[in-house]
């Protein structure tokens, strides 16, 4: 003080020491939507059950184990904030395909029954598209490459779509 007395020595201050902000989070291996499964899903890297982890869009879900579940046809970036409150820079974009389409049931167009000269029937595929295949049953017709179908007489057929995706269809009525 101005007297020149000098009090007692204070306690120890302890400054911590400075927090670790995580490093951006990593999305593992995508698994993109199927014709049957309309989300996407990754498991987060280092994943830390202490941590929460905010994605942009809103939306995802993580589960206790870090399996990231994603609706289809968006692109996401994702934080994450530790325990200490510390927030990481955002991930990579983290791309989901939108689901593929299931093709509708195949029809089979005007059908040209077997004649006297002819033992064969056949028909064109309505809506054909000739990046997909066709599989009858039973088996045996074929298809050319614009759609037509040659069948054997007398029997009843019913076929599917499966298209570049891989993605089949319901079958068509007999």
């Amino acid at each position: 003080n101005a007297a020149g007395c000098e009090s007692a020595a204070s306690s120890n201050i302890v400054v911590n020491a400075q927090p670790t902000t995580p490093s951006a989070p990593v999305a593992g291996a995508i698994t993109q939507p199927t014709c049957a499964v309309a989300t996407g899903s990754f498991t987060i890297s280092s994943f830390d059950a202490t941590s929460t982890y905010t994605f942009t869009p809103t939306g995802p879900t993580v589960d206790g184990s870090g399996v990231v579940t994603l609706a289809a046809g968006a692109t996401y970036t994702f934080t994450e904030t530790n325990a200490a409150g510390c927030e990481s820079a955002a991930s990579s974009n983290v791309v989901v395909d939108a689901q593929p389409a299931t093709p509708s049931a195949p029809t089979a167009g005007a059908i040209t029954q077997p004649t006297c000269a002819v033992a064969t029937g056949s028909f064109t595929i309505a809506s054909f598209d000739a990046t997909s295949t066709y599989t009858f049953t039973p088996t045996g017709p074929t298809v050319d490459g614009s759609g037509v179908v040659t069948l054997a007489a007398g029997a009843t057929y019913t076929f599917t779509e499966t298209n570049a995706a891989g993605c089949i269809s319901a079958a068509s009525l007999d």
